[in-house]
Order: structure tokens, then C-alpha cells, then sequence
């Protein structure tokens, strides 16, 4: 599946990237959020970061809702849904192990079967696992990436935001779309590395965050 969407996409995502590569650059140097300074924003994202691995590590590999809680807090909402400590822990461990055997969209999936969870509290969870390879999924992240179309479509689907509208996907498309963003981070990677940028795939998803206010 993904060789057959970069055959069909790369091109258009490369330039998409080319044409936008001041923006990106600027979006990563000055990332925050409520005139915090850009360190002490990713000084907190790490910090949420190392508690969710260590929390799996903790848990035979889920989460607990203490440490769901944080990721839901630092992200800008309440608590997190599900109050049920064992069901939680049920539930990551499954979305995790899916994450390891390489199903991304599966393990979105089983994580959006919370009632009340949704695709950008979905991708924190699964995204600052792993943020060499793994993204936040938000309205910020998809409003930044409403121009990259192909053929005058767009590649990857918006999620609406608390203030702003997003596009309407049942879960299934949504884990499909967070697959699709994440094969995209991967060409905007590979291409500012080309132009001398040394980036990780949480650094594009940040670089976006700031283009999509």
C-alpha cells in the first residue's frame, strides 16, 4: 500500500514541500504555544513523551490512565475518557502491540474505539511514543497541509478542531488517513534533508502545527 500511494503521490508531495520549505523551516525554529518559549514546549513535549514509554514499560506494555490523563492535559483537553484503569490498560496494550507488528492504522483504530476519543487524541498517544517516526494528527497539523493536493485533490483529510471545522471520516478512515500523514511526513523529511535539514518526523508534524494556525 505505501509503494503504491508514493507512486501515485511523492511527486506532488516533493514539490508541495519545495514550494513551502521557508515555512517549514520557520514553523520548526519558533514551534510553541501561548507565548511559551519554543525549548520549554518541547521540554514539556519530551517530558509527556518519556512518561508514556515508561509507562508501557511499567504496564506489560499499556498505559495507565494517569499517564493518559497527562497526555490529554498537556494536549489541551480534560480527562482522559475512559476511567476504567484495567479496560485502559486492556486497550493500549492491543493498540501497541498492533503499532509493533507494524499496523499503524490498526493500532489507531483500536484506540479510537474509545468512546470519546478522537484522531488527535488518538496520534498524541501513538505519535510521542516514538517521534522519530511517529506524528500528532490534529486540525493545525491538517489545516498546513489543505494545500498539498494532486490533481486538485487533497492527499491527506483535515480533523476539525474545537474552533474550526474539519472533514467528516468514519474511525476506519481516519487510521487510514493517519497512515497516509505519516507516509507524507516521511517524503517532507526526506526532501528537507536534501536541502540540509536534519529533521525527525515529530519535527515536520511541529513545523506544521505552526503553518496550520
Amino acid at each position: 500500500m505505501k509503494d503504491i500511494f508514493l507512486q501515485q503521490y511523492k511527486e506532488s508531495i516533493v514539490s508541495w514541500t519545495v514550494e513551502n520549505s521557508a515555512a517549514l523551516v520557520s514553523g520548526r525554529e519558533n514551534y510553541g504555544w501561548n507565548n511559551k518559549p519554543s525549548v520549554e514546549c518541547i521540554k514539556e513535549r519530551n517530558q509527556i513523551s518519556r512518561t508514556l514509554v515508561s509507562s508501557r514499560k511499567a504496564n506489560n506494555g499499556g498505559v495507565d490512565v494517569e499517564t493518559l490523563d497527562k497526555v490529554t492535559f498537556w494536549g489541551g483537553f480534560g480527562s482522559f475518557p475512559l476511567r476504567d484503569n484495567d479496560e485502559a490498560l486492556r486497550i493500549t496494550s492491543k493498540a501497541f502491540k498492533l503499532l509493533d507488528e507494524g499496523n499503524l492504522a490498526g493500532a489507531i483504530l483500536e484506540l479510537l474505539s474509545i468512546k470519546g476519543v478522537g484522531i488527535s487524541t488518538a496520534s498524541k498517544i501513538i505519535g510521542l511514543l516514538d517521534q522519530n517516526r511517529l506524528a500528532i494528527y490534529d486540525s493545525r497539523v491538517g489545516t498546513a497541509l489543505r494545500t498539498l493536493e494532486h490533481e486538485g485533490i487533497r492527499i491527506v483529510r483535515c480533523p476539525p478542531g474545537r474552533t474550526r471545522p474539519g472533514d467528516f471520516c468514519t474511525y476506519k478512515q481516519w487510521a487510514e488517513n493517519y497512515q497516509k500523514l505519516i507516509w507524507v511526513l516521511e517524503v517532507v523529511r526526506d526532501t528537507l534533508d536534501e536541502q540540509g535539514y536534519s529533521y525527525s518526523i515529530a519535527d515536520v508534524e511541529m513545523a506544521l502545527f505552526m503553518m496550520g494556525k
